[in-house]
Formats: structure tokens, C-alpha cells, sequence
């Protein structure tokens, strides 16, 4: 009965004849007590096969089936169980944990890349192996859409899987914010829980600028995981060197690891994206319309997006897409034209509002409101920007890094305490987006 149900859940994204050649062979029974499947391969050959091809698609489908709390085991039919010449790979005790507690969908198997990300996909599998850490931090920068949230989730997953005996945080800078935030709880026995895992990821460090106070507590935790051996895993959008507003002993420290950086996705793997979805989601998308939306939409983020938009159509309209409502959904998932967004355009909306000229928001003027004004368009532009502290420097009157760095920093404190002042920057954040005038 499972085998047979879980062929029916197989059928949603494999190809019959797939299926009789590597499903159908095997035997699959469950434990009686313990919440455990043996997978019983017919011979030695179709084992070692079958670890090389198929494994991980067949691991990460049967735990979406399911879900969490299960193990797996394998076995040549006439040996012991997880023994026998050619038997897969497997941990000592014989068992894989089914769980894909990142995601199901974050799997090495389903990173698509081509030869310009080959060598970041080959040192992540490497690292999610364990044992000796020789990168620390091993640090994933590249472009949004580029797929770094989709790495550092498979090598999570791999370490949940590969190694269930140990302790993973998996967070972003946000995550962070919350633990910090408990009353409850001191900064130190936070810290001292974090540093007491064994593996650590945060998601897009960067975002650490928006969040300035937490930078020295990171840098706590990032001494005693490099000082114990143990493997921390970043992202970001930017290298390391690039991360002026971070402090520059943590900055340097950041370097001590492995940095790779992640190419924007091409034409290729866009379209493998394009049609990977469109098979598993039966979407219907012909040849030509999986084309299309991998040539006019760059990023997997952008793509999901639209893919969404069409495969909630698809559910709730019945029937094919046309034409008509397959371009439809194009224009609805494309960015409006909207002037561009620069300094100027901040600095303009930042005049307009407060009733004083750009000139004297730039210039050296010490009175209160002015220097609220410059505060708010300094971080209005680190935000919607990303302009280095040096650069703004030049941008507001040729002042000093350091003197940026202190206003944002000011700034974000009067935003932390006051909800008026939130509300403002979002008002200001929102006009400077939209474009039209100031």
C-alpha cells in the first residue's frame, strides 16, 4: 500500500517509463514502532546506480510525502542492512534522516547551474560533508536572485540530513533582531546560545548595516565558533571588502575564510527554471512561452513571481492559457517605468518635505532640523541605495566616512525609539520609489 501511494505522488513529477526503471524495482517496507522505511535494492549494480542518479530526488520526494520524523534505510536484497559491495553510501548506522527541515525545495540537486557557478555549487557540497573545516566562514556573495538563500538551505539541509546529531542556527539579521529583542533574556545567554551550536548560517549579512548594535555581539559569536572549529556559512550581496560600514577588525576577519560569488543566473539556467517549474507544476507553458519568460525576466526571484501568477490562474480559471492571458500576466509581473531612483531624486523628495533646499541639506549647517534632514537623506540613501559611507560622504559636501557612518547610526537610533519617525522614513522611503514629482 505505501509503495503504491507513494508512486501516485511520484507520477505528479516523474515520467512513467522513469518510474518503471528505478521505482519499480525496489522494495519498501515500514518499521512497525520506530517511524523507519528499508528500501531494498534488487542487486548490488542497481544500488550503486541508484545512489549516483536517483537518491537525492528519491529522498527529498519521499520526505515531502512523509514529512518530517522518519528515517530511512538501505539494503541489497541477501545482505544486512546498509552493508553489501556496491550498497549506496550511507551513514555508519545505516540510516538517513528524510527531513528537509530548510525546505524541501533547497537541494543541491535542484540548484540549477551552469559552468559560471559550478565552482561555488562543488565547494558548497564540500562543505556541507563536515569533518575537517577548512573554510571559515565559507561566505556566498552575489546579486539578489542569484540564488545564495538556495545554496546556504541546501547545505543546511545536507548537514540536517548528513549529520543529525548536530545543532544548527539557520537565521537572517532579522532573526537576530527578534532573539535580541526578548526581554527575557540577557545579551550574553543569547550570545552563549548561539555560540553553543555547531554549525551557524545567516542569511544576506549585510543587512547587519540596518542593525548596527548587534554588530558587536556577532562579532562575539563569530570568535567562538572560529576559536572551537566549527562551521559558520554566510551570504551576502556584496564582498566582504565592500562592507565599509562593518567594523574593519570584523571586516578582516570576515576574509579569513573562502569567499565565491554567484553569477546572475543566464538565458540557460533561467530557461531550466522556466521549465523545471512548468513540468512540476504542470503549467502548460509551450516552448516558446518558457523562452519568453526566461528572456524577459532576470533573477529566480522575478521568475518565481510570475510562475506563481500563472499557476494561481491555472487553478482557479480552469483550462488552458492563452495567448492573450499568458501576455497579460507578463505585463502585470513587469516593473512599472518609474524615473530612475539616484541621490538626487532622495535629496529632492528630503527639501520638498522638510522646506529646505538641497544645497543647505548637503552643505555644513548645524541647526537641529538640518541636521535631522541630512540624517534622514544620508540613511534614505544607504537603504534604497547601498552607497558606501565614502561615497555619501563626497554626495553630502565632501564630508568624512566616519561622519556618515555616525549620522546613519544616529538616525537608526531615533528610528528604533520613535514610531513618528518610522512612519516618516517609510513615507519618504515610498515617495523616492515612486518617482513623479518630489
Amino acid at each position: 500500500m505505501l509503495k503504491n501511494d507513494f508512486r501516485q505522488h511520484l507520477l505528479r513529477t516523474c515520467p512513467e517509463q522513469d518510474l518503471r526503471r528505478w521505482f519499480d524495482p525496489l522494495d519498501i517496507t515500514a518499521g512497525e514502532a520506530d517511524r523507519s522505511f528499508c528500501v531494498v535494492f534488487p542487486h548490488t549494480y542497481f544500488a550503486a546506480w541508484f545512489d549516483a542518479s536517483v537518491k537525492e530526488l528519491f529522498e527529498r520526494q519521499l520526505a515531502q510525502y512523509l514529512g518530517p520524523g522518519h528515517t530511512l534505510r538501505y539494503r541489497t536484497r541477501g545482505s544486512q542492512a546498509g552493508a553489501g559491495a556496491g550498497a549506496p553510501h550511507q551513514p555508519a548506522d545505516g540510516a538517513v534522516v528524510t527531513d528537509f527541515p530548510y525546505g524541501h525545495r533547497f537541494t543541491f540537486e535542484t540548484f540549477l547551474a551552469n559552468e559560471k557557478n559550478a565552482f561555488p555549487l562543488a565547494l558548497a557540497r564540500e562543505v556541507a560533508r563536515g569533518g575537517e573545516v577548512r573554510y571559515n566562514p565559507f561566505f556566498v556573495c552575489g546579486p539578489s536572485g542569484s540564488g545564495k538563500t538556495h545554496l546556504l538551505r541546501a547545505i543546511a539541509n545536507a548537514v540536517a540530513k548528513g549529520q543529525s546529531g548536530s545543532s544548527v542556527f539557520f537565521g537572517s539579521v532579522a532573526d537576530l533582531q527578534g532573539l535580541y529583542a526578548d526581554p527575557r533574556r540577557s545579551r550574553p545567554e543569547i550570545r552563549a546560545d548561539l555560540a553553543g551550536h555547531d554549525w551557524l548560517f545567516i542569511d544576506e549579512l549585510t543587512d547587519i548595516a540596518r542593525a548596527p548594535d548587534l554588530e558587536q555581539e556577532l562579532i562575539g559569536v563569530f570568535n567562538a565558533f572560529h576559536d572551537a572549529g566549527r562551521q559558520m556559512v554566510f551570504s551576502s550581496r556584496e564582498r566582504a571588502a565592500s562592507c565599509d560600514f562593518l567594523d574593519p577588525t570584523f571586516r578582516s576577519r570576515l576574509e579569513w575564510g573562502l569567499l565565491v560569488h554567484l553569477k546572475s543566473p543566464d538565458l540557460s539556467v533561467r530557461s531550466q527554471f522556466v521549465e523545471q517549474v512548468n513540468k512540476d507544476k504542470r503549467l502548460g507553458l509551450s516552448r516558446e512561452q518558457t523562452l519568453t519568460l526566461a528572456s524577459r525576466f532576470e533573477g529566480f526571484r522575478r521568475l518565481e513571481g510570475v510562475l506563481l501568477r500563472i499557476e494561481a490562474f491555472r487553478q482557479h480559471a480552469g483550462g488552458e492559457l492563452s495567448e492573450a492571458e499568458f501576455s497579460r500576466h507578463i505585463r502585470l509581473s513587469e516593473d512599472k517605468k518609474v524615473p530612475e531612483l539616484t541621490p538626487e531624486r532622495v535629496l529632492s523628495v528630503c527639501a520638498e518635505h522638510f522646506g529646505i533646499p538641497a544645497r543647505d541639506i548637503t552643505g555644513p549647517g548645524r541647526k537641529k532640523e538640518l541636521v535631522f534632514a541630512r540624517q534622514a537623506a544620508m540613511a534614505l540613501c544607504r537603504s534604497l541605495l547601498g552607497i558606501s559611507y565614502p561615497a555619501l560622504g563626497k554626495i553630502f559636501g565632501g564630508k568624512d566616512h566616519s561622519t556618515v557612518l555616525y549620522s546613519i547610526r544616529k538616525f537608526q537610533q531615533i528610528l528604533d525609539d520613535n514610531q513618528d519617525t518610522k512612519l516618516l522614513f517609510r513615507q519618504l522611503s515610498k515617495k523616492c520609489r515612486q518617482g513623479g514629482p518630489a
